[in-house]
């Protein structure tokens, strides 16, 4: 059995222990996690398809993921807009967090103000998050007009039926809230590559990337669904914002968040 499969059946605070032990140092402050470590990790990369589209999300970051929340460039990315672009943490806010990014969850968590809930479709993979509930993101068991904001970070790339995700995101949001939508992007401007009814795990992995993908997006492509589905959509550019602080947190300068608005009249 593999190291890692053996740590996997550990429970979670135990795991999270463990790994606080094995890489504590001084390299690095994860602005997620509140850990000081030795050093963070590479990631990503793999698929020729990944290079080939100039994927943004997908290709290999080097000393980029921390190895204890296991927070990345896109995390910390949410976490600067979350905190400089919305009232988190200065007023109150009820958050849906879809397949809840680790290192997010323990930076919302430290938050006052927040009612929060994690959704995913099959919650066994959450035992370390509480108030996760099971949710299929084409048919939310949430009321209309429920959240102040919708966290959902490389979700959408796995749903066949994104039409259907985007509706509902859009109906659980309150008028005025946000929903933040991250996804791989593909940024050689051929356009979105999607085949919902694939079922073929070295085909999907060549075409976009992972074998339990449906689709690689084209970032206009995707505001363009945003749009669509009744949203007011801009992309977040964090170096735009505040380039130092960006440079700082090691973002991708490549890599932008979109963001949907839905309308006050909505």
């Amino acid at each position: 059995m593999h190291i890692r499969q053996i740590t996997n059946l550990l429970p979670q605070p135990m795991r999270f222990g463990l790994r606080q032990f094995v890489f504590k140092g001084s390299a690095h402050a994860c602005v997620l996690c509140g850990n000081h470590v030795r050093e963070f990790r590479s990631h990503g990369g793999g698929a020729d398809v990944l290079d080939i589209r100039q994927v943004v999300g997908g290709k290999r970051r080097d000393n980029d993921r921390c190895p204890v929340c296991h927070g990345s460039d896109r995390t910390r990315m949410m976490m600067m807009y979350l905190n400089d672009e919305t009232p988190v943490g200065d007023a109150p806010q009820r958050i849906l967090h879809a397949a809840p990014d680790y290192g997010l969850y323990l930076w919302l968590k430290r938050q006052p103000k927040i009612n929060y809930t994690g959704s995913d479709i099959d919650v066994s993979r959450y035992r370390h998050i509480e108030k996760m509930q099971t949710a299929d993101l084409t048919k939310l068991p949430f009321e209309d007009n429920s959240f102040d904001l919708l966290i959902c970070s490389h979700v959408l790339e796995h749903i066949p039926d994104d039409t259907a995700a985007f509706a509902e995101i859009f109906r659980v949001i309150k008028p005025g809230g946000r929903a933040l939508l991250l996804t791989p992007f593909a940024l050689d401007g051929v356009g979105t590559d999607e085949d919902p009814d694939i079922n073929n795990a070295a085909e999907q992995d060549k075409r976009f990337g992972q074998w339990d993908h449906v689709r690689l997006y084209d970032r206009e492509d995707f505001l363009k669904r945003m749009r669509c589905a009744g949203f007011d959509a801009s992309l977040f550019d964090p170096f735009d914002s505040d380039r130092d602080q960006a440079e700082r947190m090691h973002l991708n300068p490549l890599e932008m968040l979109p963001v949907g608005t839905k309308p006050l009249n909505s």
